[in-house]
């Protein structure tokens, strides 16, 4: 059949295996290398829809992320109940693990390091936690907010200087230097698609996270009782197993992706805005919370910032991967595969022709077991 919106031949299906657009529609018509209303890693979905899941585990089908959900729902409670029973220091290390041992799965599961875990695995997550643990220490003999507190997320007044130096000069510096194991890499040419950079990029942030969290508790985790009062201890770990990866991933990620595109010879203003982006939003998430904590705002206002932060930029991440994952899965040759999401066998070039998923985004088992249509056909 001739698709509607991009004029190509194409296999018959509810999408055009070439350009994704939705067949036998209007409202696509004229706009369909741009759409946002079907982000490509998940159809069902709109770009402009903060979902943790489908934006930071982009390779998973729809039941492979439900499980991951459930997963993450499974830590936050277990997070609870040590809150509620007043063992914070257990809580305080689930909640800095939770979201890394989640990605370290992810990845295992979608097989992105190919033939190569632990080189993969050993420069992502961890050079990023090496990263991490350095300059942490390195900050806090600089300055140390948390030296003489019992809970190190409670800021006691400090001086404009100490707030540039935390909400300014030190995401920035992160923000160069986080992103580097994953620029490392060993053999980054076997990773070209724009969703390697990224999941590498949110790799690194990771692993930089979990050391930065580790080394910024360590008084509390330290000194407190094994058996205390939960008191507000709830609302640093929210931050801690929720909204800090969540960042420091989702930024490092965005300029992992971008400097993976520049590599491929595209560099416009949705890569430079991405690097942009990811500085000032850690800036903002930084400073913001220092100041509201300097301020002695409501600990829930904190989170409240918080939370628009890491939204605004699971949003950027997924306009950056959906745009590229349309301009990259156009290219795509036809070949026998099955599509990860809707697990139908199809014969189709970039797009699912069943459900419209970019199969860029598929596992990299799946990639590989691609047959081009002539082998397929004998």
């Amino acid at each position: 059949m001739r698709c509607d919106h991009c004029a190509n031949d194409v296999p018959d299906g509810v999408f055009c295996t070439r350009c994704g657009a939705h067949q036998g529609t209007t409202g696509e018509v004229g706009d369909a290398k741009n759409r946002t209303y079907r982000y490509a890693a998940h159809p069902s979905e709109h770009v402009v829809q903060p979902s943790v899941f489908t934006t930071i585990f982009p390779h998973l089908g729809h039941q492979k992320i439900h499980e991951f959900r459930w997963a993450f729902a499974v830590g936050l409670a277990g997070i609870a109940i040590l809150y509620i029973a007043g063992l914070i220091t257990a809580a305080i290390l689930v909640a800095a693990f939770l979201v890394p041992v989640l990605y370290l799965i992810y990845l295992y599961e979608a097989q992105v390091y190919r033939d190569e875990p632990a080189t993969v695995l050993g420069f992502t997550i961890g050079g990023g936690a090496l990263i991490g643990l350095v300059l942490t220490v390195i900050e806090r003999l600089v300055y140390n907010p948390y030296a003489n507190i019992g809970n190190p997320l409670r800021g006691a007044g400090i001086s404009v200087g100490a707030v540039l130096f935390v909400g300014l000069l030190v995401p920035v510096v992160q923000e160069v230097l986080k992103p580097l194991p994953a620029l490392i890499l060993p053999n980054r040419a076997d990773f070209p698609e724009t969703i390697d950079g990224l999941v590498f990029g949110i790799a690194a942030g990771l692993g930089f996270s979990l050391a930065e969290s580790l080394v910024t508790f360590s008084n509390a985790l330290a000194n407190l009782p094994a058996h205390m009062a939960p008191g507000n201890w709830i609302f640093d770990l929210a931050t801690l197993a929720v909204f800090q990866p969540l960042m420091q991933g989702s930024a490092a990620g965005i300029i992992v992706a971008a400097i993976w595109r520049y590599r491929r010879g595209r560099l416009g203003r949705r890569e430079i805005g991405g690097v942009v982006t990811a500085v000032v939003a850690h800036v903002a998430f930084a400073m913001g919370t220092q100041l509201l904590k300097n301020a002695q705002a409501s600990q829930l206002f904190v989170l409240v910032w918080q939370a628009a932060i890491v939204g605004g930029l699971l949003v950027y991440v997924r306009y950056l991967l959906h745009h590229a994952l349309l301009e990259e899965a156009a290219h795509m040759g036809y070949a026998e595969t099955v599509c990860p999401n809707c697990h139908m066998h199809i014969v189709a070039s970039g797009f699912c022709p069943s459900c419209g998923v970019a199969l860029t985004a598929a596992p990299t088992a799946v990639k590989r077991a691609r047959k081009p249509r002539s082998e397929a056909r004998t």
